[in-house]
C-alpha cells in the first residue's frame, strides 16, 4: 500500500493526474482533537451564503476554520466578498445528495449498470456508505467570490456545475481565471488546501488536506 501511494503522489507531482486518488486520502489517519463547531452566519463580518445554505439558519464550521475563514475575508479587495455554498454537512444530509445525484445519473443515463452509475456519482460527490468526507468533519467548505451586494463573480462555470471547466486549473475566460487565482491564493495564505477537481472546495485539518499537504495524521474526523 505504502508504495502505490508513493507512485499516486509522484503521478500527481508530475502533473499525470488532477488529484489524489481516494485511497491515498482515506490512508490518512484521524486523530480527531475534539475542537467545536461554531456558526459563521454570527461573524461579525460581511459574508454571503448561497446554494443550500441561504435556507439554513445557522452554518456550521470547526472553530479554527471559522476563524481562518474571517481572517481570509479581511484580506480580500475592496468591494469583493465571500459567497458561502456549503460548509458543515451531517451525514444524512450527504445521503440525501448522494441519493439526489445518483436519481439524476440513473435518469440520464438509463442502460448502464448500478456500478457504472455508481462510479458517476462518486466522481462528483463522496460515498456516504463508505465512510465519510470532509464536510461530515466539519473542516472542508465550498466557496466563491462575489460583489458587496452579493452578486457572484465570474468563476468560469457555477458551483456544482459539470464538465472539467470545473477543474481549478481548467482553460476558461480571463476573468474567471483571475478570480480563482485570487481565491485560491487568499486561501491558501490562510492554510487552506484546493480539491483540485472542483475550484470552489477547500479544506483544513481533514484528511484531504493532510493528504495534499503530505501529512500521515489529520485533526479532525467525523462528527457524530
Amino acid at each position: 500500500m505504502k508504495i502505490d501511494i508513493l507512485k499516486a503522489y509522484l503521478k500527481y507531482k508530475l502533473g499525470l493526474t488532477v488529484g489524489l486518488p481516494a485511497f491515498v486520502i482515506n490512508s490518512v489517519k484521524e486523530c480527531d482533537n475534539g475542537e467545536p463547531l461554531v456558526d459563521i452566519k454570527k461573524a461579525n463580518v460581511t459574508l454571503f451564503f448561497g446554494g443550500r445554505l441561504t435556507k439554513e439558519k445557522e452554518v456550521l464550521l470547526r472553530q479554527s476554520v471559522a476563524n481562518k475563514i474571517l481572517t481570509a475575508s479581511k484580506s480580500l479587495p475592496a468591494g469583493i466578498c465571500f459567497i458561502v455554498y456549503d460548509a458543515y454537512r451531517p451525514l444524512s444530509v450527504q445521503q440525501e445528495a448522494w441519493d439526489k445525484k445518483y436519481a439524476y445519473f440513473k435518469t440520464l443515463y438509463p442502460d448502464e449498470t448500478d456500478e457504472q452509475i455508481t462510479l458517476r456519482t462518486k466522481r462528483v460527490i463522496a460515498d456516504p456508505r463508505r465512510g465519510h468526507g470532509g464536510h461530515q468533519t466539519g473542516g472542508a467548505i465550498d466557496i466563491g467570490l462575489c460583489d458587496k451586494n452579493g452578486v457572484e463573480l465570474d468563476m468560469g462555470i457555477i458551483y456544482l456545475g459539470q464538465g472539467k471547466s470545473i477543474r481549478t486549473n481548467a482553460k476558461v475566460n480571463e476573468t474567471a481565471q483571475r478570480n480563482r487565482k485570487l481565491l485560491c491564493a487568499i486561501m491558501k495564505k490562510n492554510g487552506f488546501v484546493n480539491y483540485p477537481n472542483e475550484w470552489w472546495h477547500f479544506c483544513y485539518g481533514d484528511r484531504m488536506w493532510a493528504a495534499y499537504s503530505g501529512k500521515r495524521n489529520c485533526f479532525y474526523g467525523l462528527i457524530k
